[in-house]
């Protein structure tokens, strides 16, 4: 689904806007649910584990950036996930290799893994990606599940802008709160399982 296509949800709330800016708007309402909820998660991807490295990348498709790391599993059991310093109080000086039994993210390019492998094997990573800042469209599955979301997450950063003629304060607090309200629930759900499970998203480019 293109961000476009959520226009014609969009445009009865702030007429006037240019579709540039609806475009955009729905974009970032896009970004922040699925940084919030994790909703968009690829299939698990296996890690293939180097002695000596520590510093590993996951595959994502074009249009999107690295999120969160759900789980790392090895043979179905899963890694802790700690904090990266935490991650750097086990790595020590590097010295002491074992098999990683922790993980930590410092940005969303690259993970590291603790303590530094001390031999090859394959691990299993469930992981969540985001739209990038340049993409022009978000998975179908996501886009019209969540529509009424973005719609509104769009529609109050609109509503924000100063000296529009489609500007309006007090209606941006009451979509910033639909919004919110959804992002919280989709965020359980995902988190706690739901009927009909999180959405996965087989691997397919898309710009």
């Amino acid at each position: 689904m293109k961000y476009i296509d959520l226009a014609e949800y969009i445009r009865s709330e702030v007429q006037g806007a240019p579709d540039f800016l609806i475009e955009r708007s729905a974009r970032e309402a896009a970004i922040e649910f699925c940084v919030k909820t994790d909703v968009y998660r690829l299939e698990p991807e296996d890690l293939q584990i180097i002695a000596k490295i520590d510093e590993y990348e996951v595959t994502v498709p074009s249009g999107t950036e690295l999120n969160h790391i759900i789980d790392i599993y090895r043979d179905g059991k899963p890694l802790k996930p700690v904090s990266y310093t935490r991650l750097l109080e086990i790595t020590g000086d590097g010295t002491q290799r074992a098999k990683p039994n922790s993980y930590s993210q410092r940005d969303n390019t690259v993970f590291y893994v603790a303590p530094v492998p001390d031999e090859k094997e394959t691990l299993k990573a469930l992981y969540s990606v985001k739209p990038s800042p340049t993409s022009t469209s978000i998975p179908d599955t996501i886009g019209r599940e969540y529509r009424e979301a973005l719609v509104h997450g769009a529609i109050f950063r609109l509503q924000m802008m100063s000296g529009q003629t489609w500007s309006n304060p007090g209606a941006a607090a009451n979509n910033k709160g639909l919004f919110d309200q959804r992002v919280g629930q989709v965020t359980r759900e995902v988190k706690y399982g739901y009927s009909g499970g999180s959405l996965s998203v087989r691997y397919r480019a898309f710009i």
